[in-house]
Parts: C-alpha cells; structure tokens; sequence
C-alpha cells in the first residue's frame, strides 16, 4: 500500500483536520522562530533554542484554538461582574465533530509566594494609572466528556493550562497567528506575532533565513465555498443559512476586510466584550496595537471599542502588497458584533480548519463536504465546507 492510501484510509476514518493533526504529532513539527528584539517574555532574541513544539501538552492545537478567545478574556478580565462567561465553568465544544470532547474553560486564583504577591501588589498599583497585566490566576482547560473517542488522545479528565510563562512552549497570542498559516513544503512562510513589535516571526523549515522566505504566498487567498448548515439559539445571522458561499463573498458581506486580520482581532475585541482590559503596545485599556501575519506586507492595526460602543480595528499603514489592499486610516467596524456574537466567534473558529482543510490539496478523494462546529454552551452553529475542485488541485 503507498503512503497516500495509508493517509486516504487514515482520513477516512475520523475528521480530516484531525487526522492531519495525528500526522502533525507523529511527525513532532516544530516552528522555528528568529526574534530580532528581547521584548517577548516567551521567545527572546537571545534563546538557545530556536524551536517550540506545534503540539504542547498533547493539547488538539485547532480545539485549542477554539477555546483561545475565552482563555484570553478570562486571564485578562479584572471584573467578574463585567464576565458574559461563567468563570467557573464556560464549556465549548470541539470545532471538529458534534460528537467530539467537550471541554470546560476556567479560572482560579494562583498560590502566590510573598515575593509574588508583591510583585502583584505593585502591578496593581500601575494599573491605577496605566494598563498593566495581572498574573494572579490560572487560566485551565478541562476535558468534560470525550463523546466518541479523540485521535489526539484527549480523555474525559484530562487538563490543560493557558501558557503565561512557559518559554517552551509558544506564546498563546502568537500561535493563535501562526498555526492556521504554517503549512509544509511549498506552502510554507514566515508568519509574524500579532505583538508585531517584538519582531518575532515564525517558519516550518529549519535552517533556513527568515527573510529567504515567500511569506506573501496564501495568507489570505482560499478556494472552499462555506454554507451555515445549522443554528442552535437565537441572534443575528449577517449572511443566509443554507446557502453556499464564496469566502470573499462572506468577507465582504460582513465588513471584515481580511480574513486572516479578523482572526487576529477577534480574541481582543471577544475580551473587551467581557469586560476585559487591553492596552498593549498602547495606553489605552479599550484598544491593543496588533498586526497581521504576513511579516513582509505587515499591516498594522488598533483593536477597540470606542466610545460609541463599536468594536473595529483599524488601520495604520498599508503596504503594496496587502493582497487585500488595505488603506491606512481603513476603520473595520463589526456590525452588530454583540447581536451577532455567536456568529463571528464561529467565523473565528472556521479560520483554522479552513487553512488546514485547504492545505490537504493532493488528497483528492477525501471528504469533499466537511462539517465545522462552532458551539458554547448551548449557541452557536455549524459550518459546511465544501472543497472545490481549485482547492483540491491546488
């Protein structure tokens, strides 16, 4: 039997991000990074080793995915009252079949030392006049019910930990930008943190210069067509349910511009809705200067709520390559973005299995139509992906 059928029936047999997933572990990939500054406190300039794992903790990366934006507004929330999720227990589902883990996101305060306490006291003294960020909680991941079997593994009981400190690992933010992009072979290139002024950037090939790099190729390009095949609960839908779309079509009927920078945005404006604070790279607790992920046409934005109530990000540059020929001073307003909330934070999960189902080109036969579910707690929706034929020849 050749290789491809050992995959085809591999694929088969589960989900087929899943199974490119057990291909990623058994292969254990690693991401080069190159840092050309010592600001990030998880891959500095002057580190030893260069590489982190795509999978940590034996923790599925797009399940992860799928989780980050509630992990992010939970560890940056200072106000329970402000919290729309329960900080007890808020449980999602895996994006990869409706009969797949379930696992609950949560928070606890931390066991300080005296040392640390201090060290917070202070942080706490400085957010009074400035955004500063705590470190007095834990953030987890538990497996809650493991439906019909995970290839990854993941067992009822099973937990994970939101990574604040770890420099082994990678940086949440940044992986939530990396791993929907790095794909292998000639689809691979460099993609940069969203902290786009620590200069870190990130690539699937080793020994290799970053800069050798075609870090333009398929940032923002795709070929599936993508229907909503079902809704659970009750909110605004800007697109029609049942109907098959291109994804450029669902990018301009719902204001977004970039895909690939949504993606990027998404996690921030999903805390300032729970009532997180920002201020990265700014003063501003409302806003966060982040950047797409294409290092060499990097478009740089501020991610916000305004006065009015609106959640946008908003250009600061354009670049003549921006596939998407974004314009600075460009304001991208999410319409209706806490009516249509279980919308969004479900275009914010397809991202990842999309690039991921678009990436399995040579593998012509395999599951055409494929379903994505985007479910918290009760609400949310399922997406159907339908490879064309560009995709599969691609």
């Amino acid at each position: 039997m050749t290789k491809l059928n050992t995959i085809k029936n591999h694929y088969d047999k589960t989900h087929p991000v899943c199974a490119l997933m057990v291909e990623e572990q058994d292969q254990n990939l690693k991401a080069t990074f190159d840092a050309s500054e010592n600001r990030c406190r998880y891959h500095s300039k002057e580190a030893e080793d260069k590489q982190v794992p795509l999978l940590s903790q034996g923790m599925c990366p797009v399940a992860y995915l799928n989780l980050y934006p509630t992990l992010f507004a939970l560890h940056l929330n200072q106000n329970e009252s402000l919290l729309k999720v329960d900080p007890e227990g808020h449980q999602i589902r895996c994006p990869l079949g409706s009969k797949g883990v379930s696992f609950k996101v949560h928070k606890a305060k931390a066991k300080l030392s005296p040392v640390e306490r201090g060290k917070n006291l202070l942080r706490k003294m400085a957010n009074i006049v400035m955004p500063v960020e705590f470190f007095d909680k834990h953030t987890r991941i538990e497996a809650v019910d493991e439906g019909q079997g995970c290839p990854l593994g993941i067992k009822k009981g099973d937990s994970f930990y939101f990574n604040l400190d770890q420099t082994d690992q990678f940086c949440p933010a940044a992986f939530n930008s990396v791993y929907p992009l790095l794909g292998k072979g000639g689809n691979n290139f460099s993609v940069g943190c969203p902290d786009y002024q620590t200069g870190v950037k990130f690539s699937l090939q080793e020994g290799v210069s970053q800069s050798t790099l075609n870090e333009i190729a398929n940032c923002d390009s795709y070929s599936s067509k993508i229907k909503i095949a079902h809704v659970y609960g009750d909110f605004e839908i800007p697109i029609e349910r049942d109907y098959w779309y291109s994804l450029n079509e669902v990018i301009e009927a719902c204001g977004i511009r970039c895909y690939a920078s949504f993606h990027v945005a998404f996690p921030y404006l999903y805390t300032l809705y729970n009532g997180g604070q920002l201020g990265f790279q700014i003063r501003d607790r409302q806003a966060a200067r982040i950047g797409c992920p294409n290092t060499s046409s990097l478009i740089k934005y501020i991610a916000s709520k305004d006065n009015e109530g609106r959640y946008k990000y908003s250009s600061q540059n354009t670049h003549s390559d921006c596939p998407r020929k974004i314009e600075n001073g460009e304001e991208i307003i999410i319409d209706k973005f806490e009516k249509s909330l279980p919308f969004y934070y479900g275009l914010y999960d397809l991202y990842a299995s999309l690039k991921k189902i678009e990436s399995l080109g040579d593998l012509q036969d395999i599951q055409v139509e494929t379903s994505i579910t985007s479910l918290k707690e009760d609400t949310g929706l399922v997406w159907s992906v339908m490879r064309s034929s560009g995709a599969m020849e691609s």
